[in-house]
């Protein structure tokens, strides 16, 4: 017979567990993007992510394809909303750095001012994104784009933000690669 645990043990116990997970709770809202967050972050880095894999997919796809014939056009309606999207997606880098880097880097981006800032965080995307295409994507990126197309921007990155907050969910003993806060109702 397995023994009882006694009433007192079994409230400290929910106790400590409820204490651990509110933490947890504290911890992920101070280091967890907001759904509006990612979809600044998105709407600001979509122009420059769709001109990357257009340079980056050239030499592997067909001259007549969507992005030879219409991939600059798209750019240019995804870049209408960046300069707006702007402030949000500040935000949300500086909440992606946290405490990654030393005080003194911190402090130097964070006093840059946006006609500097702005152009270092596209560069940085631009390169991200080129650098982590493999030329076997190419077609299925190259076809993503052109399924998307007809949305609004706004709705494109809505998708995208929501696609990513489904998809990177955290599971037990992994990270996350983007920490999206929890939906609110």
């Amino acid at each position: 017979m397995r023994p009882v645990m006694s009433s007192a043990r079994l409230t400290a116990t929910l106790a400590a567990g409820a204490a651990l997970v509110l933490q947890s709770q504290a911890a992920l809202a101070q280091n967890c993007l907001t759904e509006r967050e990612v979809t600044g972050l998105v709407t600001f880095a979509l122009p420059t992510v769709m001109n990357s894999a257009i340079t980056t997919c050239q030499p592997q796809l067909s001259p007549n394809g969507y992005f030879a014939t219409q991939g600059r056009s798209l750019v240019a309606r995804y870049a209408v909303g960046k300069a707006a999207a702007w402030p949000t997606a500040k935000a949300a880098l500086f909440k992606l750095g946290g405490d990654k880097g030393d005080d003194q880097t911190r402090d130097l981006l964070a006093k840059m001012p946006d006609e500097a800032l702005q152009p270092f965080a596209e560069g940085m995307v631009g390169q991200l994104v080129g650098s982590g295409i493999k030329p076997d994507q190419c077609v299925a990126i190259e076809r993503g784009a052109r399924l998307l197309a007809p949305l609004p921007p706004e709705n494109t990155a809505e998708l995208i933000t929501f696609i990513l907050s489904v998809a990177d969910k955290p599971k037990p003993g992994k990270t996350p690669k983007l920490l999206i806060c929890p939906a609110q109702n």
